[in-house]
């Protein structure tokens, strides 16, 4: 019977971690964070501030010479990076979210390598410099 509770337990264990790698130290990026508080893009992305570095800073990010995927991730903690990039907590009147340009510290950058909705994350250490958040217009 021990063998059986081992098997599935490493099964379990191997299923958490599959399709996921983290780089090994913290990266410090530039590019824009985009925060969508339309309904489609809350339906597909969920109450995420996620960033897409610029090109050089970009090439810091741990993915492989086969993978082709725009480069972005999104925070970890919704709630600490709208506060520190001073986002506001109400949907804008008129528009479908914030953006706006940053450079931030990032640790525990995980790479979501399976084949499905999920996309990467990272924990956001420091906010280094950011603008002040625009209204995003929306698209019809």
């Amino acid at each position: 019977m021990p063998h059986i509770k081992t098997g599935l337990i490493a099964c379990i264990l191997l299923g958490i971690t599959a399709g996921t790698s983290v780089a090994a130290s913290n990266m410090v990026l530039s590019g824009e964070y985009t925060f969508y508080t339309d309904e489609m893009s809350l339906e597909m992305i969920g109450q995420n501030i996620c960033m897409f570095p610029d090109t050089q800073s970009g090439k810091q990010l741990p993915r492989s010479k086969s993978d082709e995927r725009d480069l972005w991730f999104c925070f970890s903690d919704f709630q600490q990076a709208r506060k520190v990039l001073d986002i506001p907590a109400t949907p804008p009147k008129q528009g479908c979210g914030y953006s706006g340009k940053l450079t931030v510290e990032v640790a525990d950058y995980r790479i979501n390598e399976q084949q499905n909705d999920d996309f990467d994350v990272a924990r956001l250490v420091k906010v280094i410099s950011h603008d002040k958040p625009e209204v995003i217009e929306c698209q019809p």
